[in-house]
């Protein structure tokens, strides 16, 4: 595992462990350089913006934007890979990022665009008149909103925007289907997810509608190489309108944690685009899994809630994470905080005991 260690600020607090690649935005502060991680959390580093730059920066390069803070400007640095679309907002822009975030930068868009020239954006305009530029190879799919001449422009990070606008040249490289509100588009080769509701619509990362469309013809769509199926329901609500039926890549599946069988959960599945509760237990989903990838670490019983059975610790000790989607580490006083770029739980483990485990 490749990390780096910052050290805070001020105060004695344990540093923090971090991939570089987890670091999509710093701003330099007069107390050191304020970092953004992709987990939506931020942290204040003690060395100037320049050393932190040159530590993190690797293939993926960082961009020089003035943003607005607290209405002045303020130069900071922004991951230009993390970039999917831009908004005008009152003269100023607003840069959304594949985590889902977005920040103010004190520039039109057209300014911003200008800092990077070898970037192609396309532009549409939103249903409310708003200019949209957007990176086409960003788009994850296109779907129609029923009885209207409106799409459903839904991006990687699952954010999305709605256009009266279509251009075919923003779906050429999509797979079409047709759903009975219309054709609707998607990256066949980015899908590796789907939920169905009790009224039989599916969404592609629960996040693209495609109405009536079955899971069969999904399946020979995408490139879902080893379907695990489990249900989903949403924390403390068990009836039937919350429920929804995924069908996931195990390969895509990036931790495993025992969750709180009081309110009617049983597993949390983390994924890049999305974290999950399911009602299966966790050993009917291990069944479907091949846990060689993934190391073995001891769920901490610390914050699971109350109403935990008393013996339900000492039957489910075990969370489950692949080595590579584990970006951030910090020790704490009820164990370690591990983050991956969707959640965060406690482990039993010191980051140096993570650092050295072994897959199992």
């Amino acid at each position: 595992m490749t990390f780096i260690a910052l050290a805070y600020s001020s105060g004695n607090r344990p540093p923090l462990y971090i991939r570089p690649r987890a670091i999509e935005f710093l701003l330099q502060e007069e107390e050191g350089t304020l970092l953004n991680e992709l987990h939506g959390r931020r942290y204040l580093e003690r060395r100037p913006i320049e050393s932190l730059l040159s530590a993190i920066q690797g293939d993926e390069p960082f961009v020089r934007i003035p943003f607005l803070k607290k209405s002045t400007r303020a130069w900071g640095y922004i991951r230009l890979s993390t970039i999917e679309y831009l908004t005008n907002v009152s003269g100023a822009t607003a840069v959304h990022t594949s985590s889902g975030r977005y920040y103010m930068a004190a520039e039109s868009p057209s300014e911003l665009m200008a800092r990077f020239p070898g970037e192609a954006f396309d532009c549409m305009q939103s249903h409310g008149g708003q200019a949209v530029y957007f990176r086409r190879e960003r788009l994850l799919g296109a779907s129609p909103v029923e009885h209207s001449s409106i799409y459903i422009y839904t991006f990687n990070s699952r954010e999305s925007v709605y256009s009266d606008q279509f251009e075919s040249d923003w779906t050429m490289n999509m797979t079409a289907v047709q759903t009975k509100d219309g054709r609707a588009f998607f990256q066949a080769n980015r899908i590796k997810g789907f939920r169905t509701d009790q009224s039989g619509n599916v969404e592609l990362h629960g996040a693209v509608n495609l109405a009536d469309l079955s899971a069969e013809t999904l399946l020979e769509s995408c490139s879902i190489a080893h379907p695990v199926s489990f249900a989903q329901c949403a924390a403390g609500q068990g009836g039937s309108e919350y429920r929804y039926d995924w069908v996931l890549d195990r390969d895509t599946i990036h931790a495993i944690v025992p969750r709180n069988p009081g309110l009617g959960l049983g597993t949390y599945i983390d994924t890049p685009f999305l974290g999950l509760d399911t009602v299966d237990p966790i050993d009917q989903l291990m069944a479907q899994l091949d846990l060689t990838p993934f190391i073995r670490l001891t769920r901490s019983s610390n914050g699971r809630g109350p109403n935990v059975p008393s013996d339900y610790n000492s039957q489910h000790p075990w969370a489950y994470y692949r080595p590579e989607s584990i970006l951030t580490m910090q020790a704490g006083g009820n164990g370690t905080a591990i983050a991956t770029g969707i959640c965060a739980h406690i482990v039993d483990e010191t980051p140096e005991e993570v650092l050295g485990h072994r897959s199992r």
